[in-house]
């Protein structure tokens, strides 16, 4: 057998391994946790079975997520594959009334009643109640809209009540049968609002009320309730129109939220009217709605509508801290877990997909320049510590938002919009999905930086070219993916032959087929990323060495070439010379040298140290050391605890830039590599940098080389 299928049988020992490790050891004692195991091991069989034979590695990591071991990610919310599959259809709803109060705030008011005829259907029926204002251009602006509008009752209310008894003189006035909709004077209702707001009635007379989305509305603000930004008309039609594309889906809430809010007329009549008790206003529709859920109503969001809300205008606001906090003891005190339900309601992020969704839209109207979308994986590493990077970078550079399309987790695509002050995320497995959810974003940059664990790395190509048509491209080279499955170049033997030729037949440089997956030969695998490079406007390398072998693969590059090394920000200080024991820098796999490391133990008397995490597959007996994780700002008190007196970077594949090495040079002890990529680069230039030129299968030669090292000054 290859080494590679050996190489499978390994990772396949350590799925097995970890999976039964993963399980909290408590409850393997219980035969469900047992059967359960079993029952996972005997469905992935034949999938293991083909990983065996062909090793695989967008399998192994659909075998690792089914194992319960995909890669650890903060959690998200699934996107529905039919999110967007909605189509608008005449639906009989019942009447409905639209219920107004008003209290000075003349500008909020204006603008909403200069608003409201464009948005309306032509039979809606309108109550604008004047609770008593004292700014006497509030009759002239109710007057100018009830000559406009037609479907307008008028109540002047002589003295200022507030809120509650507004809302419930008009509801005293609603024509029999008819729904009430209540509206603050300082909203902004996008176009053809309402029928979306009602729909949930026609569907299930049990809703008690029904509540849209909103740039500020507590447990429905989107992007979030922190971001407060003006609800132009221009913003929420923008947002709008990406909710109008959802499909409405069955979510409830604990309570509705008064600044719109559509009551069934069924519950009007059998709660009555809002408790008098909450005085001017707030805490009322609280109220309400807790005595309709008592008798078996429901609260729903409109997920495919937005709303303006300025916030406060409507109120007064002159004594809007202590009305606040009267509401909320009245509220505890009659509800002891109201609180408690919302809490757990917003936690649980059941509105997660409509607000990624919707907060793509917003984005789009903020935008003062063009929005970065970046292609990464999930593993963590070099490639994510320069995506950071080139997200802070946008943040400084005035981007307030970038895009991140991260492969390697638990669907083939998560999505995470990046604010300067939040982030939100979702999981996408339908590709459609993923291009209806980035729409909005007409001035986009697609960056490639990674897309090493796709579940699917066929089709990368071709995704890249269809999210970037119209827009600028750039390709990062983080490793070698864009020129073979193989990121890291090696064959089936294990080793490094440089850029495979195109006709290859090594199973290790092509994808294989899987189930219902055609494989793709390594041809055509070139073919496809020769596009995305003929079509990049930018390609960078951040070493000369990586930059030969793109140019080998891809002289397709020309000028859009540019060799651009990572900027080293943190690195430890020199140490002193005279350790006795080879320090090893960062995660060691098969790649980065495990194979040669085991081996030297077995020649070799002086100590390895590990400042890092090993791969399962091997193993370094006592006295070696594999310490695990840890920060750069520990090297230097590592390096002494283990008496490192020299380092070895034993790469087998070339690096496109090395971290490690430059932190190994920094501290000023000798540093050795194998003649490969950008780590021999670099220390063929550095005084301490000591280039092996030895294939990593000599043993004892690289002993004897890496001895001479410790009698280096």
């Amino acid at each position: 057998m290859t080494a590679l299928p050996r190489r499978a049988r390994n990772v396949l020992r350590s799925l097995v391994l970890l999976h039964l490790d993963a399980v909290d050891q408590d409850s393997l004692r219980h035969p469900r946790a047992w059967w359960h195991a079993v029952t996972t091991l005997w469905a992935a069989r034949l999938d293991m079975v083909a990983f065996l034979r062909n090793g695989d590695l967008g399998l192994a990591h659909d075998l690792r997520r089914r194992f319960g071991l995909a890669v650890p990610l903060d959690a998200a919310q699934p996107i529905p594959d039919d999110l967007f599959e909605w189509r608008q259809t005449e639906m009989p709803l019942g009447p409905a009334t639209i219920v107004i109060p008003i209290y000075n705030a003349v500008e909020e008011v204006a603008s909403l009643l200069k608003r409201l005829p464009s948005t309306l259907p032509n039979d809606q029926s309108v109550i604008l109640v004047n609770d008593g204002s004292t700014d006497p251009r509030i009759r002239d602006e109710i007057a100018s809209f009830a000559q406009t509008w037609p479907h307008t009752h008028v109540i002047h209310l002589e003295q200022n009540k507030g809120f509650v008894h507004a809302v419930n003189t008009a509801v005293s006035h609603l024509p029999p049968g008819h729904h009430a909709i209540l509206l603050n004077s300082d909203t902004v209702p996008p176009k053809d609002w309402v029928p979306r707001l009602l729909a949930p009635f026609a569907f299930d007379d049990d809703i008690a009320t029904v509540t849209p989305l909103s740039n500020a509305a507590e447990v429905l603000s989107v992007p979030t309730a922190d971001i407060a930004d003006p609800p132009t008309v221009d913003l929420i039609e923008t947002m709008d129109a990406v909710a109008k594309r959802l499909r409405p889906r069955q979510i409830e809430l604990p309570t509705g939220i008064g600044f719109c809010m559509a009551l069934n007329r069924r519950f009007l009549d059998l709660v009555g009217p809002f408790d008098s008790t909450f005085g001017k206003g707030y805490g009322e529709e609280v109220d309400w709605c807790q005595k309709a859920s008592a008798l078996g109503g429901r609260h729903a969001v409109a997920s495919n509508l937005v709303v303006g809300h300025h916030g406060a205008a409507s109120f007064g606001g002159a004594n809007r801290t202590a009305q606040v906090a009267k509401a909320n003891r009245i509220i505890e005190r009659r509800y002891p877990n109201y609180n408690a339900s919302v809490s757990a309601w917003a936690a649980s992020a059941p509105i997660a997909p409509e607000r990624l969704a919707i907060s793509m839209g917003w984005v789009a109207h903020n935008a003062t320049s063009t929005v970065p979308v970046f292609i990464g994986h999930a593993l963590g590493g070099g490639a994510e510590t320069a995506l950071k990077e080139e997200i802070a970078r946008a943040h400084r550079d005035g981007s307030e938002n970038a895009v991140v399309l991260r492969v390697g987790g638990p669907s083939a695509w998560r999505l995470e919009l990046h604010n300067s002050r939040f982030q939100l995320m979702g999981d996408i497995d339908d590709i459609a999905v993923l291009h209806q959810m980035l729409a909005p974003l007409e001035r986009r940059h697609i960056v490639y930086s990674c897309a090493v664990h796709a579940s699917n790395p066929a089709t990368v190509p071709d995704v890249l070219l269809a999210l970037a048509k119209g827009h600028r491209l750039s390709v990062r080279f983080h490793d070698f993916f864009p020129i073979s499955p193989s990121w890291n170049l090696l064959g089936s033997d294990g080793k490094h032959s440089g850029v495979p030729p195109l006709a290859t037949e090594d199973p290790a440089h092509a994808v294989p087929p899987i189930k219902d997956r055609p494989g793709l030969s390594h041809a055509e695998w070139r073919t496809r990323w020769g596009n995305v490079m003929a079509a990049a406007d930018e390609v960078t390398v951040f070493s000369r060495s990586s930059g030969a072998l793109v140019r080998e693969a891809y002289p397709q590059v020309g000028d859009t070439l540019r060799v651009r090394p990572h900027a080293v920000v943190t690195v430890p200080p020199r140490l002193s010379n005279g350790g006795q024991t080879l320090g090893v820098l960062g995660g060691i796999n098969h790649a980065k040298g495990g194979a040669v490391l085991q081996s030297l133990t077995r020649v070799w008397n002086r100590r390895i140290a590990i400042i890092g995490e090993l791969d399962g597959c091997f193993t370094l007996p006592h006295p070696h050391v594999v310490h695990g994780r840890y920060a750069q700002t520990d090297i230097a008190r590592l390096a002494g605890k283990y008496d490192v007196g020299a380092w070895f970077i034993p790469s087998i594949c070339p690096e496109t830039f090395s971290f490690a090495t430059h932190e190994a040079l920094a501290t000023g002890l000798p540093v050795a590599c194998f003649n490969l990529g950008a780590q021999a680069e670099t220390l063929s230039a550095a005084p301490s940098g000591h280039v092996i030129d030895l294939e990593p299968d000599d043993t004892r030669a690289i002993a004897a080389r890496l001895d001479q090292l410790f009698a280096t000054p």
